[in-house]
């Protein structure tokens, strides 16, 4: 059987071949041609390669939505590498973690990253001498820190040019099974697993999104959702590059500035979040926004409202949903354009190469009745080979080829898909992933408490926020100021609760585990005081 070069490389290098001269980013005040794009790239992997990385390495990077994000992923994969973005809003312990698991033998940091990092250093609990410290010095849109270019680092601009007179090997070819990304989540239990998405699940879910999704080759994609996110990566940025498209790269999401890069550069595709939809009506510019060019708005993360749908149909742009996760790099599902007022609330059918079926957790048995939920197992070649390192979590996560994705949902009787619920309890808030067994644990350090209970409570702008449920050992109780200041040194800041409900004991079942529906019950009654 033929075996196909499917490497990202590859492709952007065939644009090279036929389009040199065509924008493929635009970044701050500058703008890239494919042929200037391909000569960075191949000047920092002739320093990756002076530096003895070689295939199977981690290439691991920490900063937000930039150019050197997306040229530090495409010199790792140059050479067989592993990319491994690393989410910038985690605590000093939790970056830690990361590292302590993968062990990324370079990593390129962000001034206004760099205090996060030096926690680490400080620490003394992770291994720095096998790891290269590399900081962005050459990005004008990346703030300068005081300070920040300490001994421990290797300044980007001298880092490449230590490079200069190496070879250049040719782009390592890329195949189905060879690992492209460690991309971090959070489990059920709260601990960290890395993902592993292969080169061929990063290429099927393009396949799958250009069979469905009216993307085109030369279209402008916005790549402003999170980009250490696999939806604000791959659901349309990495594709886009390989297609000859063009992506405007914002380092976070601004409201306006969204609606002013869809008018100016006429944005034909886009991932975005509820949150940010919800985020640019609200702003008065929306109305006057001239936002028709955008024919493939692919939103996920989280269920759209029907009110939102209206909004954004009022402007001539059908906002079109998918469901899918980390693991399945990322989408399963998608509802077509044409059906986003026709079954309003649906996540769509599978992908043309994809499958999904409800299954009964209890007993394992597929459902068949329209209607009746079930957790969504997932099977195809977007699906992640399992989790870094955690064999355990890879055969818990798998049955018999199916990925169980912990998301309960059913079908309706013409077969559309529909979430309605968490099976593992996670909270999206803001389109971000919040693992309540993660902040109980920091809540748990807290000085006095007794027992914690985290879930979340729908929210008009942020579709859920945290709210925590605390039993201490005296009457005297913390403001919910006080505990998020304590989580903080623990925890990423979207993932602190909003809310603090005092109980004089958390409901938990009897065997001992916690009983969350008691818990929203009671969080509920609290708040009709």
């Amino acid at each position: 059987m033929t075996r196909i070069n499917i490497s990202a490389v590859a492709g952007i290098q065939r644009q090279v071949q036929f389009f040199p001269n065509n924008e493929v980013l635009v970044y701050g005040d500058r703008t890239w041609n494919y042929r200037e794009l391909n000569e960075e790239v191949s000047a920092l992997t002739r320093s990756l390669v002076a530096h003895g990385i070689q295939r199977g390495d981690r290439v691991a990077y920490l900063g937000l939505n930039s150019v050197t994000f997306i040229e530090t992923m495409l010199a790792a994969w140059w050479i067989g590498a592993i990319f491994e973005p690393l989410n910038f809003r985690l605590a000093p312990r939790e970056v830690e973690g990361l590292l302590g698991q993968s062990d990324p033998k370079v990593l390129i940091v962000e001034q206004c990253h760099v205090d996060v990092v030096n926690q680490v250093i400080e620490q003394n609990e992770y291994d720095f001498s096998k790891t290269t410290l590399v900081l962005v010095d050459n990005d004008p849109e990346v703030p300068a820190v005081e300070g920040a270019a300490t001994q421990a680092y290797q300044l980007l601009r001298n880092f490449v040019a230590q490079g200069a007179e190496a070879e250049l090997p040719e782009p390592v070819e890329q195949f189905d099974d060879d690992l492209a990304i460690l991309m971090f989540t959070s489990g059920t239990t709260g601990k960290p697993k890395g993902v592993q998405l292969t080169h061929g699940n990063v290429w099927w879910n393009s396949v799958n999104v250009d069979s469905l999704v009216d993307t085109r080759r030369g279209d402008t994609n916005l790549a402003v959702a999170p980009m250490f996110h696999i939806g604000g990566l791959n659901a349309l940025t990495i594709r886009s590059l390989v297609r000859g498209g063009r992506t405007i790269i914002r380092r976070s999401f601004d409201p306006r500035q969204v609606l002013a890069d869809i008018e100016k550069f006429g944005v034909e595709q886009a991932f975005l979040v509820p949150a940010m939809l919800s985020a640019m009506q609200q702003t008065a510019d929306f109305e006057t926004a001239n936002i028709g060019s955008l024919r493939a708005l692919i939103c996920a993360g989280a269920p759209v409202p029907p009110i939102l749908i209206s909004q954004y149909e009022h402007k001539g742009v059908p906002v079109q949903q998918a469901w899918g996760l980390t693991e399945t790099a990322p989408f399963a599902t998608y509802l077509p354009t044409e059906l986003t007022y026709a079954k309003p609330g649906s996540c769509g059918l599978p992908m043309p190469y994809c499958e999904v079926k409800i299954v009964d957790p209890a007993t394992g048995e597929e459902v068949q009745n329209p209607g009746d939920t079930g957790e969504m197992w997932v099977k195809g070649p977007n699906v992640t080979s399992g989790y870094w390192n955690n064999p355990q979590a890879t055969e818990a996560a798998f049955f018999d080829g199916w990925f169980r994705s912990g998301d309960i949902g059913y079908r309706d009787e013409a077969g559309y898909l529909f979430i309605v619920d968490r099976l593992k309890d996670m909270i999206i808030t803001g389109g971000e992933n919040v693992y309540p067994a993660e902040v109980e644990r920091a809540l748990m350090e807290y000085p006095g408490v007794v027992d914690v209970a985290v879930v979340g409570r729908s929210d008009p702008k942020w579709g859920e926020s945290v709210v925590a449920v605390m039993s201490f050992k005296t009457a005297e109780a913390p403001s919910i100021e006080e505990i998020r200041a304590f989580a903080d040194q623990y925890l990423a800041r979207y993932k602190l609760p909003k809310e603090l409900v005092i109980a004089t004991s958390v409901p938990r079942n009897g065997s001992g585990k916690l009983d969350k529906v008691a818990v929203r019950q009671l969080i509920a009654e609290e708040g009709d005081r």
